[in-house]
């Protein structure tokens, strides 16, 4: 027996169960259900034209559609979901230029203020000819072959380092590449009497406190962070640093490069103690101002034309020359890497090597002459 109901839209009584339409009013009383995996289109409006307008949010970017009606509307939206689909199942056809800048935006508030400011020159700068090809057309071989008049070997491994870096995070194979060799540059420093020079031609200059705090170990964006606060009992304890963004503002890390780079260093030089302001920042001028005031100074004193990284070498030269341990010149220096620190910091002065040499030239001198037969003996020889 058939069982009866009431239509929901007319109320009226005796509707088949499983009726498509109701006999009395005729509206349709079962609805073809969405399919859940249907595809929805975003709303648009209509413009003053005519014409459609409307926006999708596709893989994390908001696009703007522009259509004559809506059966383009739909059509470009459908594009556009293809083209993010094939990107993601075919990375290689992105172009190199969305990549890097993917990758530069995603690690903009990870990554250091300075290294994205580097990072930004290198991607407007690099490889010109090749950012706005596809990855799979690209001859990242003949990519970097191309680059090698254009810039250093050292800007070049760091270009080829971002590039590398960006295809890696892509998902993106990343191909083997060989590189110039980079030319090893000794920057400048002070040796053991030229710092004595120095602190003599220093004295009584507005830049004498950023300087002494550099002799110290800090690095310039260590030392401008620095304020009274920092220094206790002989003391400086370095917590934070200040650098320059892709903007050129400085911008104030709590952290510091490293977790090695939070330290306590002693005060080693008494003329910095009576330098040291009472209250408020240790460095009061701007940053350019120390890095041409001590190079300035220097130069004027016949010194090698050191800038303030320089000085930071010349501590750990020192320190080397006194013949400090390794695992104190790393605490007090903030360095986690020996390798670096003997690579890049630490440097053998002149007069040093010279010394060294001569004992060698002593020892064989010394070693030579007691080996030499006498003329006693000689004469017997010929008798």
């Amino acid at each position: 027996m058939t069982r009866m109901g009431n239509c929901k839209y007319c109320k009226k009584d005796g509707v088949p169960d499983g009726a498509l339409f109701c006999p009395w009013c005729g509206e349709k009383l079962i609805r073809a259900r969405k399919k859940k995996d249907a595809l929805k289109y975003p709303k648009f409006r209509v413009l003053a034209d005519g014409s459609l307008l409307g926006q999708i949010m596709l893989d994390g970017k908001r696009e703007t559609v522009k259509a004559a009606n809506e059966a383009e509307y739909r059509a470009k939206i459908d594009g556009l979901r293809t083209g993010v689909l094939e990107m993601k199942a075919h990375p290689e056809k992105r172009h190199l230029q969305t990549v890097l800048r993917e990758y530069i935006d995603k690690n903009d508030e990870v990554l250091s203020p300075s290294t994205i400011c580097g990072y930004e020159v290198l991607y407007k700068n690099r490889f010109k000819g090749y950012v706005k090809k596809s990855i799979g057309e690209i001859d990242f071989q003949k990519m970097v072959n191309d680059e090698v008049t254009e810039c250093s070997a050292k800007t070049l491994k760091n270009a080829w380092g971002l590039v590398r870096a960006a295809l890696k995070d892509a998902g993106i194979p990343v191909p083997n590449i060989n590189l110039p060799a980079v030319p090893r540059v000794d920057g400048d420093f002070l040796d053991y009497e030229q710092i004595q020079t120095f602190l003599k031609a220093v004295r009584g200059d507005s830049v004498e406190c950023a300087a002494l705090l550099l002799l110290h170990s800090l690095r310039l964006s260590e030392a401008m962070m620095l304020t009274a606060d920092n220094v206790s009992d002989g003391v400086i304890h370095v917590r934070g640093a200040v650098v320059v963004d892709k903007n050129n503002r400085p911008v104030v890390r709590t952290a510091n490069k490293t977790a090695e780079s939070s330290r306590d260093i002693p005060i080693m030089i008494p003329r910095l103690s009576e330098v040291l302001p009472e209250s408020g920042p240790l460095i009061t001028i701007a940053r350019p101002t120390v890095q041409h005031r001590v190079k300035k100074i220097c130069t004027n004193a016949g010194l090698p034309p050191c800038s303030p990284h320089d000085l930071r070498r010349s501590f750990a030269s020192l320190a080397k020359h006194l013949g400090w341990m390794p695992d104190t010149l790393m605490r007090i220096g903030g360095w986690a890497d020996l390798q670096t620190v003997n690579r890049i910091y630490a440097k053998l002065s002149e007069k040093d090597k010279n010394a060294d040499i001569k004992k060698m030239q002593n020892y064989y001198q010394i070693t030579t002459a007691s080996k030499k037969p006498s003329n006693n003996a000689q004469d017997g020889a010929i008798n």
